[in-house]
């Protein structure tokens, strides 16, 4: 399995050998720590820059969780409680109706700001690939000609997984579409669930290739769908980890003050702790597979120019 993985990638070689020259050595929990807790100065400002990107994701969902607080306000839910007052019999279906109408606004409005929200992403991935190098940035200088160099891809990526992300909102919702079979419903959310994990878990190599490696998009794409399903089991528990933050926020949600604590703390550090997560993760299966390949490649050609050799060496016997 392992070996025609190798023969099947697709490396930057004079790239790769910058990435196996500059690495620091130590266990990837132990350069984890090094880079998130020892450069939190670097980590803050990086997640802030991203933070820029996400203010009209933030515009959208307070923009309509303030047409959710409307629709609370002015649905009538009673009968004639005074002179004058309209009698609505179907109150709770028009507020149902309401409320799916503005659920299916905010997933549409989400789709063009997760991917601004992207190109936020591609500057923060390359200051901490630098970080995790061991090499000293200026932040603002590397964030955006991160940006500048890799927005292209990034758009792409945010467009394929906001799109997934629409279609897992309209499975969620399809829960209040009363003519629907409830298994298809269940099948529904399972599979666009499992579609928007494989979409992330393949981004994510995408986007530390594209941080690190200088490979066409499709031969990046190509990769990427290996190692996703190569190291699926690898995958899933890196992705449940890089996931604490927004865990913490669900956990936190019964006590108001640690709620806020958590918030503040995403705030100046949650973007950066996934990418660092996913950054040494990536960076550590690089190392391993793509200088197998390299090394394969090379003994390949090396057996072809012997075999060249010896061929000549044989017809001058001749």
């Amino acid at each position: 399995m392992r070996k025609n993985l190798v023969d099947k990638l697709y490396v930057d070689k004079e790239n790769h050998e910058y990435l196996m020259e500059n690495y620091l050595e130590g266990s990837r929990f132990k350069l984890f720590s090094n880079v998130f807790f020892g450069k939190m100065g670097a980590m803050t400002r990086a997640n802030w820059l991203v933070l820029l990107f996400c203010l009209p994701a933030f515009a959208a969902l307070f923009y309509t969780y303030y047409l959710s607080i409307q629709y609370a306000a002015y649905t009538p839910f009673s009968g004639n409680l005074g002179i004058g007052y309209p009698i609505v019999n179907n109150a709770e279906e028009i507020y149902s109706a309401l409320i799916y109408k503005n659920n299916m606004f905010r997933a549409l409005l989400l789709v063009p700001c997760i991917i601004i929200g992207f190109v936020g992403l591609s500057g923060a991935f390359n200051v901490i690939k630098y970080e995790a190098l061991g090499i000293d940035v200026k932040v603002i200088k590397t964030f955006f000609k991160g940006v500048k160099n890799n927005a292209v891809t990034h758009i792409w990526l945010g467009l394929i997984n906001s799109l997934l992300f629409l279609l897992l909102s309209f499975a969620i919702q399809g829960f209040g579409v009363p003519n629907l079979h409830l298994a298809i419903k269940i099948i529904a959310i399972i599979i666009s669930s499992v579609l928007l994990a494989l979409s992330a878990i393949m981004s994510m190599y995408i986007m530390t290739q594209t941080a690190l490696y200088d490979i066409p998009l499709g031969k990046m794409i190509k990769n990427s769908f290996r190692f996703t399903f190569a190291f699926i089991l690898q995958n899933v528990i890196i992705l449940v980890f890089s996931c604490v933050p927004v865990a913490l926020l669900f956990v936190m949600n019964a006590n108001y003050f640690l709620q806020i604590i958590v918030i503040m703390i995403c705030a100046m550090l949650g973007f950066s702790y996934i990418i660092c997560v996913w950054t040494i993760y990536n960076h550590y299966v690089y190392s391993l597979l793509f200088s197998a390949a390299i090394e394969a490649k090379s003994d390949k050609k090396k057996r072809k120019r012997n075999k060249g050799e010896a061929k000549g060496k044989g017809e001058k016997v001749k």
